[in-house]
């Protein structure tokens, strides 16, 4: 099948994923940099359940779990009054080792295929830099800018220049995406805005923030115990550490006073002593402003022959960590669609199902980052916190009654594995879908939703698990003893040159979770379509689910 291939502005991580979701589906892609190599400073540190089952279906998983921190390091997170100084509360979490070992002893219908990992995303850009560089369906531009792009009815256009030459080059593709961030080319051409409050003054996580990068090999012991993340709040300062490399890097945030106001390096020192409640060895790497309190959603996603993906259409604060995996998976969902389109098997319609899947999506979950951005912002500080007398042991108790209290902004696997595309143009309903929860996730094939999980496989490996067995492009599961043939949804399949496979799934447990005997599951592991039977116009049935009119 002849494939053109897609113009991919943006390769940071969600461009990057982008680009390795059309590789999967045998699309071919361009990806377009202004860097020469992503950046060596710290970001988020959640990789969560849902985008590590990406990488599994993407064949890196592995690759991914070797970075970060060491495999026995606690990821509690704990809440002091400086590192120094008294303990609030600890919120007690497993490492990366314990994870894996509760999922390798889980029932076998237990729906954590890949455990949350805490790993910085500076760590896995750069490995899904080189991943991306031994693709060869992936054409990589890095040190390169699009300066212009043009769109008409056969194609895309786009001028890009070298930044280190000012050699300039046009290149073409089917379609276009835009995943070049919040100020990007695309975003701004397109004259689509963000939709969204301004975020609120509060005393954390709300409004500036510097966040940044140092070397303090004593930190761990000034702490006196080894964790993920140190929260510090007293009557001077509130910050968070978070460790980057489990042994003497770490990334530091707190709050600016202004959004005017200029960085100044021994003013973030002072606040990291007023943290530590002591003097520390330390090295200051490197400095970065953000804004927290903020969930904007675009106006638009695209349309025609350009979309965005990204930040380029939400920009979340990073409370709970959903600003990236939310990226990432809009870019399982454009990725198989756009390569539908320049495969020649997409429909007229299945373009702007992107926007009506993800955009309820984004505002879901900008709002549950901001949600808890609030209730961190409100943890009661009193001045005597710090103090050894009765005022300030009253004081670290309603600190401490109240931060006990966040744990769901470490879990929320409800965010995580619950999205769901109930009222999508290209699903087809037959029941009503759980309600939504941000913290716990109910399985459900009720279509819209991701795939119910089985451990098909005797272990819990590569190959075990019933995702492992999922095609690249459509999936049609016969499940349970004596399921029906499904001979129509497959010639309706080949009739239309979809990719399709079809799998056989014996086991009685698992169609109860399906609750059908047949169940068509797409690209994204998202069921389209299940039932009993064949449909009586099965062609019907895949002219929908591809986009058809």
């Amino acid at each position: 099948m002849i494939s053109r291939q897609i113009v991919i502005v943006g390769g940071g991580p969600v461009g990057m994923l982008l680009a390795l979701n059309l590789a999967a589906i045998g699309t071919r892609s361009v990806l377009i940099d202004s860097g020469l190599r992503p950046r060596q400073h710290p970001k988020g540190s959640t990789q969560n359940s849902r985008t590590m089952e990406h990488y599994r279906r993407l064949g890196f998983v592995e690759r991914i779990r070797r970075l970060g921190l060491p495999p026995d390091h606690k990821t509690d997170v704990a809440y002091y009054t400086s590192l120094s100084g008294y303990e609030l509360a600890r919120l007690p979490m497993p490492s990366e080792r314990d994870k894996l070992a509760a999922r390798d002893a889980a029932p076998a219908h237990d729906q954590v295929v890949e455990p949350i990992f805490r790993c910085n995303q500076m760590h896995v850009e750069a490995e899904l830099f080189d991943i991306v560089h031994e693709c060869p369906w992936v054409e990589t531009r890095y040190g390169w800018t699009c300066t212009d792009w043009r769109e008409d009815a056969d194609g895309v256009t786009a001028e890009i220049e070298e930044a280190s030459t000012g050699r300039r080059e046009t290149l073409s593709g089917s379609h276009l995406a835009g995943c070049d961030g919040g100020h990007g080319i695309v975003r701004r051409k397109l004259g689509v805005s963000y939709l969204g409050a301004t975020p609120e003054a509060q005393p954390y996580l709300g409004g500036p923030m510097v966040s940044t990068y140092l070397r303090a090999p004593d930190l761990h012991a000034t702490a006196r115990d080894v964790c993920w993340q140190y929260w510090v709040v007293n009557q001077h300062v509130r910050s968070n550490i978070v460790s980057v490399d489990g042994k003497s890097e770490f990334l530091f945030n707190t709050r600016l006073e202004r959004p005017d106001q200029q960085l100044d390096p021994d003013a973030i020192a002072a606040m990291f002593r007023q943290t530590a409640g002591c003097d520390i060895g330390v090295q200051y790497l490197s400095h970065q402003t953000w804004t927290a309190g903020q969930a904007f959603v675009a106006s638009s996603f695209g349309g025609g022959r350009v979309w965005m993906a990204g930040d380029a259409v939400h920009l979340f604060t990073p409370t709970g960590g959903f600003g990236m995996n939310t990226g990432v998976d809009d870019a399982a969902n454009l990725g198989w669609k756009l390569a539908a389109m320049a495969q020649g098997w997409g429909g007229p319609r299945l373009l702007a199902s992107y926007e009506d899947e993800r955009r309820p999506i984004a505002y879901r979950n900008t709002g549950a980052a901001k949600a808890l951005a609030i209730n961190v912002g409100r943890t009661p500080v009193q001045a005597e916190i710090g103090e050894t007398t009765p005022a300030g042991e009253a004081a670290r108790r309603a600190a401490a009654e109240y931060l006990r209290g966040g744990g769901e902004e470490f879990a929320s696997l409800g965010v995580q594995l619950g999205a769901r595309y109930d009222g999508s143009p290209i699903v087809v309903p037959d029941a009503a879908p759980p309600a939504d929860d941000l913290i716990r996730y109910r399985p459900s094939a009720a279509p819209g939703g991701r795939a119910p999980h089985a451990w098909t496989g005797g272990g819990r490996s590569l190959g075990d698990s019933l995702f492992d067995r999922f095609a690249p492009g459509f999936t049609v599961l016969r499940l349970g003893p004596n399921p029906p043939s499904a001979d129509a949804l497959r010639g309706a399949f080949a009739a239309r040159g979809v990719p399709a496979t079809v799998v056989d799934v014996p086991d009685a447990a698992a169609r109860d979770l399906y609750e059908r005997d047949l169940a068509v599951v797409r690209p994204d592991q998202h069921v389209a379509w299940r039932g009993n039977a064949d449909p009586p116009d099965a062609d019907a049935v895949v002219s929908r689910i591809t986009g058809g009119n």
